[in-house]
C-alpha cells in the first residue's frame, strides 16, 4: 500500500480551469515564501486564470542532504629554507 509521503512532491500537469470549464495545461508560479513552506499558485496556460494552489513544505532535517561534504583540506604552509 502506499504512503501518502509518496505523493508529496507530485506536481500537476493539467488542472480543470474554472473560467474555460476543461482541464488545461497550468504554469507553476511562485506566490510567496512562508515560515511553513513556499505557496505556488498553478495558473491555467489558455486563460491565466488561478485553477490551484500548492504549499511545499521543506524536507524534514533527516531527509535533507547538506552540499556540506567534509572538513577542508589542511593549508600547507611553507616550510622555511636553510640558509647556506
Amino acid at each position: 500500500m502506499l504512503d501518502m509521503d509518496t505523493f508529496d512532491q507530485m506536481e500537476a500537469s493539467l488542472l480543470l480551469c474554472p473560467k474555460c470549464g476543461v482541464a488545461t495545461p497550468v504554469r507553476k508560479r511562485l506566490l510567496l515564501v512562508l515560515p511553513e513552506g513556499e505557496k505556488f499558485d498553478y495558473v491555467c496556460t489558455r486563460c491565466g486564470s488561478l485553477a490551484g494552489d500548492k504549499i511545499e513544505r521543506p524536507a524534514p532535517v533527516r531527509e535533507r542532504r547538506s552540499p556540506y561534504v567534509g572538513p577542508p583540506p589542511p593549508v600547507r604552509t611553507p616550510k622555511p629554507q636553510r640558509q647556506r
